[in-house]
């Protein structure tokens, strides 16, 4: 009895705004219908339970936020992805990634800081999430400050939830901010350990009972020709 949501189509740039863009648009079309929940999944995804064990877990726990969050402190680098300006991330000018280290470089060196006089505080932490509806209202209500503080940014998809939610009334209802139950954080499963440094590992159909067995709700990441019943 599901419904299928077509949104417009977004020219999407890895590491560009448009990557929180189409974020926003997704959330603005699935949240005209008020669900409980909104789950960010990739096409590299699949659930590890039945939906009624999934419907049982948010039952359980209603009204948390499902975010996971790197650990404190944030470093500089992290931070520059939003305190320094990034012009060139939506462009596919073939150059474009080396002018912007260029960039970064020289505003360095004369100490640009586009938070400066903001006071909230920059977190981060995957871009996968299950959040509430009263979260995700609150979200696109926030859209005009999302735009002024991250639309000039590098990789900020992995920042601008997260901050939000610790700088919201929000912070009280987040699971597990602090991450000591890792991954269970946004309720994924990914093996970093055992990819490449930069994707983390493909499962294969050998994996099955271990994957089972997790307590996680969703796992990443799959690959179309390895079945999974």
């Amino acid at each position: 009895s599901s419904r299928l949501f077509l949104t417009d189509r977004l020219r999407v740039h890895w590491g560009g705004y448009s990557q929180i863009a189409a974020e926003l648009t997704l959330l603005r079309a699935a949240s005209r219908e008020h669900y409980l929940y909104y789950h960010l999944l990739s096409g590299s995804d699949l659930p590890l339970k039945s939906q009624e064990q999934i419907h049982t877990f948010f039952d359980t726990w209603s009204g948390k936020e499902f975010l996971a969050f790197d650990s404190l402190p944030v470093p500089v680098s992290v931070t520059e992805r939003i305190s320094l300006w990034h012009f060139f991330r939506e462009s596919r000018f073939p150059l474009a990634e080396p002018l912007d280290h260029l960039l970064t470089l020289i505003q360095r060196l004369f100490h640009v800081n586009r938070l400066k006089k903001e006071t909230f505080s920059v977190r981060k932490g995957p871009n996968w999430f299950s959040i509430t509806d009263n979260f995700a209202q609150y979200v696109l209500q926030q859209e005009d400050w999302i735009q002024a503080h991250f639309r000039r940014s590098v990789c900020a998809d992995e920042l601008f939830l997260q901050t939000l939610a610790v700088n919201s009334s929000f912070r009280p209802h987040i699971y597990d901010e602090e991450g000591r139950t890792g991954s269970m954080a946004n309720l994924r499963y990914v093996d970093w350990e055992g990819g490449n440094g930069n994707s983390p590992r493909t499962f294969q159909e050998t994996d099955r009972d271990m994957l089972l067995a997790q307590p996680h709700l969703f796992a990443r990441k799959f690959e179309r020709d390895i079945f999974m019943e």
